[in-house]
């Protein structure tokens, strides 16, 4: 791959390296240069602390981005839950961090007020509200939890007062149960449609549009944004900006890795196989190859 770097006028646009030729899968080494996860909710029930432990056990990488809401801070409480799993996680994350990753920690609206919390779980890692991380082929993509671009009027900002948390705590009930009941041939249809109702609230709640994306990239003179927030992994275009979300460890047990070339991937961890499912690049998956 050639040495391209921005501004030394040998870089044609990014968009037109893509244009040019199917993106390189990766090699199946599990070292990257970077990864980003989000939306972990450690604290409660719906967290698949088991699989991101075994995800963590398994890669290794120069830079970890925690992309918001790792620590559920609204589920304090009585429903707050916390297993030896979810202990083992944090542990984890400490130990990449002694080892020599930089770790950094971006707060999501589930979060944003658990800094000294987080600190003590993971030790004294960074903590920024958002940053622009430069990839090994030289493009800035802004990297940011994503609750920032809900509109003034988007009913996430109710979520987070004390009405909104306590919903919030009866969601996560209602999902407990759904998941309870998954093998009970009574209930199954309306676990089913309970179920499929709290994924399009949760939709609802959190979405964004594409003008704020793109507006914050050309803020930030960013090639593209990685996020979370919306509990749906994918990337797209948004005019000439790439979007790239992480996912979520409650249902996509998904993340984003950067190989050492620079190119991005959405890796999603495979509990059966105990490794992670290696899709096309991002980039090659939205007909730019």
């Amino acid at each position: 791959m050639g040495d391209y770097r921005l501004g030394n006028g040998d870089w044609p646009n990014w968009l037109d390296r893509y244009h040019a030729g199917a993106a390189p899968r990766a090699a199946r080494s599990k070292h990257y240069r970077s990864i980003w996860i989000s939306d972990v909710h450690l604290g409660t029930r719906v967290c698949k602390a088991e699989a991101l432990l075994a995800f963590l056990r398994d890669h290794q990488a120069d830079h970890l981005f925690l992309v918001g809401d790792i620590v559920d801070g609204w589920n304090l409480g009585a429903s707050w839950h916390w297993s030896p799993a979810q202990a083992a996680v944090c542990e984890t994350i400490a130990a990449w961090r002694r080892n020599g990753t930089r770790v950094v920690f971006l707060p999501g609206n589930h979060d944003e007020l658990n800094e000294r919390e987080v600190r003590h779980l993971f030790g004294p890692i960074e903590v920024v509200s958002d940053l622009v991380h430069r990839t090994a082929d030289g493009r800035r993509m802004l990297t940011i939890h994503g609750h920032q671009f809900d509109g003034s009027l988007n009913p996430n900002r109710w979520m987070s007062s004390m009405k909104g948390r306590q919903a919030y705590a009866t969601v996560l009930r209602i999902n407990e149960w759904c998941n309870r009941e998954r093998g009970n041939p009574r209930s199954i249809s309306l676990s089913r449609y309970l179920k499929y109702r709290l994924r399009k609230a949760v939709e609802y709640l959190t979405d964004f549009a594409d003008y704020a994306v793109s507006e914050a990239a050309r803020q930030y003179k960013a090639d593209g944004v990685i996020c979370g927030h919306i509990h749906r992994a994918e990337q797209r275009l948004i005019g000439d900006i790439l979007y790239v979300n992480d996912g979520d460890w409650v249902g996509n047990l998904s993340a984003i890795a950067e190989d050492h070339d620079g190119w991005l991937h959405l890796l999603r961890w495979n509990r059966e196989l105990g490794r992670s499912t290696l899709p096309d690049p991002v980039g090659a998956t939205m007909g730019l190859s």
